[in-house]
């Protein structure tokens, strides 16, 4: 466990280098994995799904692999 919390911490950290609004960047990637993003806590149980997808999602939307 706790995979899936990384990568969304991951990706609030490119964010946060890059600029981009915080919660409007979040919600653009959140609607294309179709989970809430900061709903996911450390405690979180790993999808390897979920985790692939939500990868695919910030490397469109931040142009960067995650």
């Amino acid at each position: 466990m706790g995979a899936l919390y990384d990568v969304v911490k991951k990706v609030e950290a490119v964010i946060e280098r890059k600029g981009l609004p915080l919660y409007k960047t979040k919600g653009q990637i959140a609607m294309k994995v179709g989970i809430v993003l900061s709903m996911i806590e450390a405690n979180t149980p790993d999808d390897p799904v979920q985790i692939a997808n939500l990868k695919a999602a910030s490397r469109e939307i931040l142009g960067e692999i995650i």
